[in-house]
């Protein structure tokens, strides 16, 4: 059964409320009730128990529209902390601080920034600084950590360069390559390789799993156009992607095999034969020159096979730019720089010094090439170094991702052997044109902002293409 009446809600009353009680009582004031009916009831009661509201509020409407008379009612008043507003100057001192602080890798914390508005003729409480902050849209976290030389000037006239080579080679609204596109990368894996993320209580530490055995990586993949349509597709390259232990050697003379010798039996003997002294970092201390340039000049043959001329995009590590021609540094011998210039034909007076030899070095050197670059040439390819310290620009740290994400969620793994093959698993199940072409499309969206973002894109020289470059992988 229903109630007599229902109650509102203590919300403000809005102009038409306001006016209803104005005219339930305008009309119950006319009405003349029998006593017996309403015993000790006021037109005031009347009015709330038929509309469902306070008698003091029946009561204070009422005097309210007696007091203006002009058929309107007073403004409510907004009840709270009125709606925050920060100062421009100020918002801009912050942004301009924290920027530059975040550019030099300087630490910025509430009682500096309190600091250095109060230097500038600001006081700020740290509890009104931080709703400031929190109302422009920062906080106080890790961020997206990067290298400090990321933005040098330096850097950026490469970064520009490198891009301006790209984007020539995009066509139309859909950014189609005119040339297909490989991007090569070189990777490891931990055998107690785990996710990053976990669920912590409040404050709780976790603690690093450490270094220990690894498996070595490298891979290509490619977008292409499909055929005669514009359709992009994108895949790994066919047999580039080599997974191997670096403490693996050959048989030995006495014939006996290493453990697993049959499950490893592919790995290149170039490996093999290295005679590197494994390291249980990374990649960089199990790889070098020969191994890569082996590597390489069969990738280079397949894409020639089934591709034809392709841009080859890689990062400037050190034994991707090992060159044809060593030129003379402070550390060669007065007598090789001497038999260097000779064998340019560079007249020079045999009483200089070997600095003044250095300098007639720099003033002469001609711009060698790189042995990967004179091999990619033999195949009618060429070969483009993305920007130090610039991940984002590679698709291929995301296919780093997604097979090392698999290792992770499959864990834990008895062996190097287990890793190697939920590695080759994932480069096979989760590896696909889709997943390439989503990658690739990233990179390229982060390629546009940095283009558009550099100031400097138009006075970009033609030097800066010497660098060395160890950025960590995803």
């Amino acid at each position: 059964m229903l109630p007599s009446f229902s109650k509102r809600s203590g919300a403000p009353l809005t102009d038409n409320e306001k006016l209803m009680i104005i005219n339930a009582h305008n009309y119950l004031s006319k009405v003349n009730f029998p006593e017996e009916s309403h015993p000790k009831s006021t037109l005031r009661k009347r009015v709330a128990e038929a509309l469902g509201v306070a008698e003091s509020t029946v009561g204070c409407v009422v005097a309210d529209w007696n007091k203006r008379n002009d058929g309107t009612f007073t403004p409510h008043k907004t009840l709270g902390r009125p709606k925050f507003q920060t100062d421009d100057d100020v918002s801009e001192l912050l942004r301009t601080k924290i920027l530059n602080s975040n550019k030099t890798a300087e630490q910025v914390s509430t009682p500096v920034l309190c600091q250095f508005l109060s230097e500038n003729g600001y006081t700020f409480s740290k509890w009104k600084l931080l709703r400031v902050l929190h109302h422009l849209g920062y906080y106080y976290g890790q961020g997206e950590r990067r290298n400090i030389l990321h933005e040098s000037p330096n850097n950026v006239a490469f970064r520009c360069r490198y891009l301006r080579f790209r984007f020539a080679n995009l066509e139309g609204q859909n950014d189609v390559p005119h040339r297909p596109e490989v991007f090569l990368d070189e990777s490891y894996c931990h055998l107690h390789h785990i996710s990053r993320n976990t669920w912590v209580p409040h404050q709780g530490v976790v603690l690093s799993p450490g270094h220990g055995p690894l498996v070595v990586i490298f891979g290509a993949i490619i977008v292409f156009r499909n055929g005669s349509s514009n359709k992009l597709h994108g895949e790994l390259v066919p047999n580039s992607v080599h997974i191997w232990d670096p403490k693996i050697k050959p048989p030995g003379n006495r014939g006996r095999k290493r453990s697993n010798a049959e499950e490893w039996n592919d790995v290149p003997d170039v490996v093999k034969d290295a005679n590197i002294v494994p390291n249980q970092m990374d990649y960089h201390g199990n790889f070098n020159a020969e191994i890569f340039e082996d590597l390489f000049s069969t990738l280079c043959e397949t894409l020639h096979e089934k591709y034809g001329p392709v841009n080859i995009h890689m990062d400037g590590a050190s034994y991707h730019k090992r060159r044809v021609e060593n030129i003379p540094t402070s550390s060669t011998k007065k007598q090789e720089i001497v038999e260097w210039l000779t064998a340019h034909n560079i007249s020079f007076s045999n009483e200089l010094r070997k600095p003044e030899l250095l300098e007639l070095v720099q003033m002469h050197k001609e711009k060698v090439s790189f042995t990967c670059v004179e091999i990619a040439k033999q195949y009618g390819h060429e070969v483009f170094y993305t920007p130090p310290y610039h991940c984002e620009l590679q698709p291929i740290e995301g296919v780093w991702a997604v097979v090392k994400g698999e290792v992770a969620r499959s864990g834990p793994h008895p062996n190097l052997l287990s890793i190697r093959n939920t590695l080759l698993d994932a480069f096979k199940n989760k590896i696909n044109s889709k997943v390439i072409l989503g990658l690739w499309r990233k990179t390229l969206k982060n390629a546009k902002a940095y283009f558009e973002a550099d100031e400097n894109a138009n006075l970009i020289g033609e030097e800066s293409d010497d660098y060395s470059d160890t950025d960590d992988d995803v």
